[in-house]
């Protein structure tokens, strides 16, 4: 059995002209190459991690920072590799396990740098558990507050269906015609790079690439990945939101053997549209019919990551 927890932040107090931050949550991506901790916010591209030496010019200081470019976990200075010591807000600090619970941040705040307390208050500390005794069985969690359009999907239960024609198994939604699949090509192009994909479409069983079938990335929401032994039980997705794709934290929760399945207590019948993703594709909308918007209350068999988040939607 192997466990790995996840740890889950929220940033509050910000200046007001940084209020985009505040109530930001930042879910641990992994670490980088200093052994460090880094973060992602659920809600936007945000950034949360440890440098080194900023600007890469060896006399800087180790610190903890909250950026808008992304880090490169393979580097243990200069994260963002804009040679420079650009970003929002740093803390200086040699402790690499994680910023500080409630620490004083110099943060621009538009005129100058400002000594503000900001709280990183530890919002869940999520465990996947890869015991023997899961079943099949999968549970979306997410925190789709500014993807409207997907807020339906959250706490859906997926069933285990079979295996595709690459060997890959593929799931169901106990209560909707949704699908998790793995999809090498996802339009059939060869150069499209493989992919766990949410789609209202079933997968074919003896297709290995578009498994979907319509010559084009049109799905819900995919997440890139060579494995293709089981999706991600965490990972950032992109999210078809109104045409704009966006990135979604998701969680793949599996449940317990003793899970039964559950029926939904009403669906509704939608017209749903789908903007293909555009990587590496021609981008096109493709409008589909029929797909279920269930509206249920599940009881909670194993807590999901953001669980604690949904109160606020």
């Amino acid at each position: 059995t192997t466990t790995t927890t996840l740890m889950v932040l929220r940033l509050t107090g910000v200046c007001p002209f940084k209020e985009f931050l505040d109530g930001l949550t930042f879910v641990e991506e992994g670490y980088t190459a200093s052994g460090a901790r880094y973060f992602k916010a659920a809600e936007d591209e945000q950034y949360l991690y440890y440098d080194y030496d900023c600007n890469g010019g060896g006399n800087g200081k180790k610190r903890w920072i909250i950026d808008e470019n992304s880090p490169d976990p393979s580097q243990t200075e200069d994260l963002d590799q804009d040679g420079a010591c650009n970003y929002h807000a740093r803390h200086n600090s040699d402790d690499t396990y994680g910023p500080p619970a409630a620490g004083v941040w110099q943060i621009w705040c538009g005129v100058e740098w400002v000594d503000a307390i900001l709280h990183l208050d530890l919002v869940s500390n999520y465990t996947f558990d890869d015991g023997m005794d899961e079943s099949n069985a999968l549970k979306l969690r997410s925190y789709f507050k500014t993807c409207k359009q997907k807020e339906y999907m959250n706490n859906l239960q997926f069933e285990y269906q079979g295996v595709t024609a690459n060997g890959s198994p593929y799931y169901k939604s106990v209560t909707s015609d949704e699908y998790i699949y793995y999809d090498l090509h996802c339009s059939g192009d060869v150069s499209g790079s493989a992919r766990w994909v949410l789609d209202s479409d079933a997968p074919s069983l003896t297709a290995l690439s578009d498994l979907d079938g319509d010559g084009n990335c049109s799905y819900h929401g995919r997440a890139k990945s060579l494995d293709t032994s089981a999706p991600p039980k965490g990972s950032m997705w992109k999210m078809d939101c109104g045409g704009v794709w966006k990135d979604m934290w998701v969680a793949l929760v599996r449940l317990p053997m003793t899970t039964t399945s559950v029926t939904a207590t009403s669906t509704t019948a939608t017209s749903t549209a789908y903007k293909a993703d555009g990587d590496g594709q021609n981008p096109k909308v493709v409008l589909r019919n029929g797909a279920t918007g269930p509206q249920h209350h599940l009881s909670l068999l194993l807590l999901g990551l953001l669980a604690l988040l949904s109160g606020r939607q």
